[in-house]
């Protein structure tokens, strides 16, 4: 009896949720020209330049997506559209891609934006020397040619027929920065200095309090460009965020906690854009420690978890257990694939089994949400005989023990992409840096290879099914709930696309203002 009472009121207790935000927003006939827009994120940003931050979160997504420009968009329709790139077209073999680039953009600092820029940027992150570990988000990228001025080519190892919406998204691969910028910039410095092609370019930074872009001058579709600043603020926790729109002090912010979106969905005075996509939040363990280094343990920790019940009541029903890493909006559709059913019998079973206490830290972030979240799964676990101490961190800490191993099990997340692939090879082929679990599997390291070396869509999605599948059953990552993206914003700030790969882009966003 003491047991399910305490998981219940660590359920109830913890009321914070996690949300994800964004939706397209209709035109209105007027679009203002000019103002500033302040946008409230979850954490301080770490910087821009891969080779130091290897993965961009949140709130680094929300600013590269205004100072940074990418070959191509994905539109609120699904469509694959030009941007950086005018078009494209794949070999027979669909292993080369050659896209024609869009002429006279230049750098904020500059400089021409041309075919050598691009291979610039893709041969320094996949330089060996350079170490940096955004290279097997990429590993499947041979070489890259510069083919003449405004002509670049990717030649690929193997066939990959969706790479036009694979380069789309505003993460941390997909953007250009300077060469001349990077170039001129002291050992570490460009980091903090970003130079890009993008509708905005930096202006200022105070770390932990705001970063400052405006409207570039220059920008090769200005005309489409209508706020002069936006500022960036850092704001950890979920409520104070919310309340920082309501008071004004912020116009949109990204947002996770459900109680503050259902309020926010009745209240007039905020709009609310949502946006199922693909991918789910997820938690890696490290295979590598003891005791987690047990199946039975891993299994035992799976199976203590009531994740539907932690759905309802921490989420308000606006989450749902996931139980794949793929989710709805991706076009991996698996009818089989199961988790591991919540079972505390089972997991005591698993655990006598192994016959010795269990112990581990579960890493979570030090915010409200990551609080709670921990406190559920450290109720769950308590209930079945298992002994987790909660490791609260800030989100920057978390992913830099994250990428270094330095952690029991820990939250993670697989944001929503056009393709599977780069995330799936990167998290769970053997020796990939950002292979957290550090867990070796030779059948997923096959399936890994053959799905991203046929063009056949059916066979891929079956292929990922499988290996989503031994994921499940092995609990090297286990997987919570679907991704589900929301925006919180004033209703009279107009032009935010749909938030594919948790991107609140905020390039060509308006005020409809009457004057």
């Amino acid at each position: 009896m003491r047991s399910t009472l305490g998981i219940r009121r660590a359920l109830i207790g913890a009321a914070v949720a996690v949300l994800f935000i964004t939706g397209p927003a209709g035109l209105a006939l007027a679009q203002n020209k000019g103002g500033s827009v302040t946008l409230g994120i979850e954490q301080d940003i770490a910087g821009f330049d891969p080779l130091m931050v290897g993965v961009y979160d949140t709130g680094q997504i929300a600013v590269a997506a205004l100072i940074f420009d990418t070959l191509t968009r994905i539109d609120d329709k699904g469509e694959v559209v030009p941007r950086l790139a005018l078009s494209w077209k794949a070999s027979d073999d669909l292993k080369t891609w050659v896209f024609k680039l869009r002429p006279g953009v230049t750098f904020t600092d500059g400089a021409q934006f041309n075919a050598a820029a691009v291979a610039f940027n893709y041969e320094r992150m996949l330089d060996p020397k350079n170490r940096c570990r955004c290279a097997f988000y990429i590993s499947n990228i041979a070489r890259i040619e510069a083919q003449d001025e405004l002509t670049v080519a990717f030649h690929l190892k193997t066939p990959s027929a969706g790479f036009p919406g694979i380069v789309a998204s505003s993460t941390v691969t997909n953007v250009y920065h300077s060469p001349k910028a990077i170039a001129a910039a002291a050992v570490g410095q460009y980091n903090r200095n970003p130079v890009g092609t993008g509708a905005f370019r930096l202006k200022s930074w105070a770390s932990g309090d705001r970063l400052v872009v405006e409207r570039n001058p220059g920008y090769w579709d200005k005309n489409k460009v209508h706020l002069d600043q936006v500022v960036i603020r850092p704001l950890p926790d979920g409520p104070a965020r919310y309340a920082s729109l309501l008071a004004g002090e912020t116009d949109v912010i990204w947002h996770d906690n459900a109680d503050d979106i259902v309020k926010a969905k009745k209240n007039k005075a905020v709009a609310v854009y949502q946006y199922v996509g693909s991918g789910a939040a997820v938690n890696a363990i490290n295979t590598k420690k003891p005791p987690l280094d047990d199946l039975r343990v891993r299994q035992a920790i799976r199976h203590a978890i009531d994740m539907q019940a932690f759905a309802d009541t921490l989420y308000n029903g606006l989450w749902k257990p996931a139980k794949d890493p793929y989710g709805p909006g991706s076009w991996v559709k698996c009818a089989n694939t199961k988790p591991l059913a919540y079972d505390p019998e089972k997991a005591k079973a698993l655990l006598k089994d192994y016959g010795k206490p269990v112990a581990f830290k579960f890493t979570v972030t030090s915010t409200p949400r990551g609080r709670a979240i921990g406190q559920v799964f450290q109720e769950f676990w308590r209930t079945v005989g298992m002994n987790a101490e909660l490791n609260q961190i800030d989100q920057t800490t978390l992913v830099t023990k994250a990428f270094t191993r330095e952690f029991d099990i820990t939250g993670w997340r697989i944001i929503d992409l056009a393709d599977p692939d780069p995330q799936m090879y990167a998290n769970f082929k053997t020796g990939s840096p950002v292979n957290l679990s550090g867990y070796t599997d030779p059948e997923v390291d096959k399936l890994l290879e053959e799905a991203r070396a046929t063009g056949d869509q059916a066979k891929r999605s079956e292929m990922y099914c499988t290996i989503a599948q031994r994921i499940n059953e092995h609990v090297q990552w286990f997987w919570t709930l679907e991704n589900n993206y929301f925006t919180l914003a004033k209703p009279e700030l107009k032009g935010l696309p749909k938030q594919r790969s948790d991107e609140i882009d905020l390039a060509h966003a308006w005020w409809d203002r009457k004057k």
